[in-house]
């Protein structure tokens, strides 16, 4: 079966809220309050994608475009409500899809936490490259900091992986 995506509505904001709160997903994916997600929501600059196989949700994505860099679209967020049923590659080539088919992104990028060796992996095998490290680029509770690994896929790198 293959991965549709929609556009999230205020009413997916639960859906959201309980992936992102997965056990172990905070130090790798982050989390936001409710209200946070209603205001990004709305900032026409973010977009949100529901994930869906048969109908059922299966995670969300959160896109991010400025004026800053122009045709540089960047993955703020991508969580799964199940992390291990397999579904993340398909998950992230249908937004690999979307995301070079439907707009005029040149560089989908995204920074990933360094040691989130399984998603490395996922973004690896569907096109995306090493670009380089974003040090220190997060905090933790514990008031330690931690590493990002910055990567992306271009437009024709995404040509050339889908054929």
């Amino acid at each position: 079966m293959s991965i549709l995506l929609r556009p999230a509505e205020a009413f997916d904001i639960d859906f959201i809220m309980v992936c992102e709160r997965r056990p172990g997903y905070e130090a790798l994916v982050g989390r936001w309050p409710r209200e946070k997600h209603r205001a990004v929501m709305a900032d026409g600059d973010f977009r949100y994608l529901i994930g869906l196989e048969a109908a059922a949700p299966l995670g969300f994505a959160i896109l991010h475009n400025t004026w800053l860099r122009p045709q540089n679209l960047y993955l703020k967020r991508l969580a799964l409500h199940d992390a291990d049923k397999g579904m993340g590659r398909k998950f992230l080539a249908a937004l690999n899809d979307f995301v070079f088919g439907s707009t005029d992104t040149h560089r989908f990028w995204l920074e990933v936490v360094e040691g989130n060796s399984r998603a490395r992996h996922v973004y690896g095998m569907l096109g995306f490259v090493v670009e380089g490290l974003v040090r220190e680029g997060y905090g933790n509770a514990d008031g330690t900091r931690g590493n990002f690994i910055q990567m992306s896929i271009l437009r024709s790198e995404w040509k050339d992986h889908a054929a």
